[in-house]
């Protein structure tokens, strides 16, 4: 695999979500590896804090990715300021729990539009700029609910269905320009996701910081398809019908 560490002396790298949770533990890695690093996320005073604690430097853009049109307009906002970058990670993410059709509308619109819309928009801007300079690398976050469905959490797992399918395209698409694309499968992480999302955090969840240090590792590396954890490796033999039948059941208890 190639090795695309030396990307931090050609551009800075653009972390959306990254104010908490695996967001926050993947801008420690990489500015530990001397990436100047640009934070964004909704909660402008965590940046800030966060900003503080790296190693590198730190560029922080405040944007809300469940508003149309914001991903282009974060984006729009960096180059504006003159800011090269090497790197994406669209980390930004939501999730919702409880039966598909309990589940607002709007917090379906809004997760889309997170996970979805604007990672894509994010993809297609830099890989436009990448592939034209012949440099760069993009992880785009998934999740091991990629390689299934999820009842009780329908709309986020095929949100991340479609991003992992869209990535694994875009990387194909991207390669012979020399840019490395990779999707990042995380399990189950001990955050406030599961909080936020209306769901019981799972027994044994993996530390973010754990997840985060390996996935830099083979990102940067150009990794195609990156899942942390052993038995979440393991877990992707197992037939996706008795994977969607085991999510159903810790779901719904």
């Amino acid at each position: 695999m190639r090795n695309f560490n030396n990307l931090k002396d050609r551009g800075a790298a653009l972390l959306t979500g990254a104010s908490r949770g695996l967001g926050y533990e993947l801008a420690l890695q990489l500015s530990a590896r001397g990436f100047d690093m640009v934070l964004s996320g909704r909660d402008e005073k965590a940046l800030s804090a966060l900003a503080s604690k790296l190693p590198a430097k730190a560029y922080i853009y405040a944007a809300d990715l469940s508003v149309p049109g914001e991903a282009k307009r974060l984006y729009e906002r960096i180059k504006a300021d003159g800011i090269k970058l090497s790197v994406l990670v669209n980390n930004a993410g939501i999730g919702a729990s409880g039966e598909a059709w309990s589940v607002p509308g709007k917090t379906d619109d809004d997760m889309t539009e997170i996970n979805v819309i604007s990672a894509v928009t994010l993809t297609k801007l830099f890989l436009s700029d990448a592939c034209a300079r012949g440099y760069g690398a993009l992880c785009n976050v998934c999740s091991v609910g990629a390689f299934q469905p999820g009842p009780y959490t329908a709309s986020y797992y095929a949100s991340k269905a479609y991003l992992h399918s869209y990535t694994l395209a875009a990387r194909y698409e991207a390669k012979k320009y020399g840019v490395n694309v990779s999707s990042l499968c995380p399990g189950p992480l001990d955050t406030d996701f599961f909080k936020t999302a209306g769901a019981n955090k799972p027994k044994g969840a993996m530390s973010a910081q754990k997840a985060a240090e390996y996935a830099t590792n083979k990102f940067l590396n150009g990794k195609k398809t990156i899942v942390p954890g052993f038995y979440n490796r393991l877990a992707r033999l197992v037939p996706a019908s008795i994977k969607t039948r085991f999510i159903a059941k810790i779901k719904k208890n």
